[in-house]
């Protein structure tokens, strides 16, 4: 859809704005936040701590594993690796193809989150989870934003998009994602792309997912996607899929194996065992 086919899809829909507002009002205030870092809180974009709730099913009631320990440069390889794609918006019995493959996040973006998902989730409790918003403005009226939410449990990597590109003419609308940003404004209008060690986390809620459709939420299994994933200057074809990406060398991944048993993100056993299976399979 054009830039200005979403102005018009925003502008025609004010009285659901108003309802989405009213009923967020009803439901009573918001999660409770933190800062988590100074560069963390811009006036387009933000990355803060924020208290996962019970009424939230993508979030588990039990403790994450945090705080979690990640350079800016293991962030990076990692947000480059996250695809999605436009799901087609078919009429009743004709269904539209989903769009292409794209990045989820631009360069610009994945400059910014590295640098402060690093300190976020440095400082992010167990009861916590790490959650962000990115705004682009496409017009003078009319602004895209993006928003979701980060946590690790065990050893997977989880990303929650309430938002995605989402069309906003409204200051009000953007207040309420800014402070609950796993507010759903519509329907997902997108959905992730998995790639090598991820996979999709659905939901199964009955009447309830029908209802109020659950937000997109990707799993990571960040210890062997980092082992994996394309050294940061390597030339790939940024339009590919996850898939597409060259294997890393064994040497490559066993200084990478090396560089997370340093940072204290996998035990002397698992270490040891990793680089057993590395090595066999050479």
């Amino acid at each position: 859809m054009t830039v200005g086919g979403k102005d018009k899809r925003a502008l025609s829909t004010p009285l659901l704005m108003m309802t989405v507002l009213a009923v967020a009002s009803s439901l009573g205030a918001v999660p409770a936040s933190r800062i988590a870092c100074g560069m963390c809180e811009e006036p387009d974009r933000f990355v803060r701590l924020q208290i996962s709730t019970k009424d939230r099913p993508a979030e588990s009631t039990q403790l994450f594993s945090h705080p979690f320990h990640w350079s800016p440069e293991q962030w990076k390889p990692i947000l480059r690796s996250i695809y999605v794609q436009k799901l087609g918006q078919g009429v009743l019995f004709f269904p539209a193809p989903n769009g292409p493959t794209q990045p989820a996040f631009t360069e610009a973006e994945v400059g910014y989150l590295s640098e402060t998902l690093t300190r976020a989730f440095a400082k992010a409790k167990p009861s916590e989870v790490v959650v962000f918003g990115l705004a682009s403005p496409k017009t003078r009226e009319m602004t895209e934003i993006t928003t979701g939410a980060w946590y690790v449990k065990d050893a997977q990597l989880h990303l929650i998009l309430g938002n995605y590109r989402e069309a906003v003419t409204m200051s009000s609308v953007r207040e309420l994602l800014w402070q609950d940003p796993l507010h759903m404004i519509a329907g997902p209008l997108y959905e992730f792309v998995p790639g090598p060690h991820q996979s999709l986390i659905r939901e199964d809620n009955g009447i309830k997912t029908f209802l109020l459709p659950e937000a997109p939420q990707l799993a990571l299994n960040y210890q062997e996607l980092s082992l994996e994933t394309p050294p940061v200057d390597s030339s790939y074809d940024r339009g590919s899929p996850p898939s597409a990406y060259r294997d890393a060398s064994l040497e490559s991944k066993l200084q990478r194996l090396k560089q997370i048993h340093d940072d204290g993100l996998i035990t002397d056993g698992e270490f040891a065992a990793k680089k057993k299976a590395l090595l066999d399979g050479f």
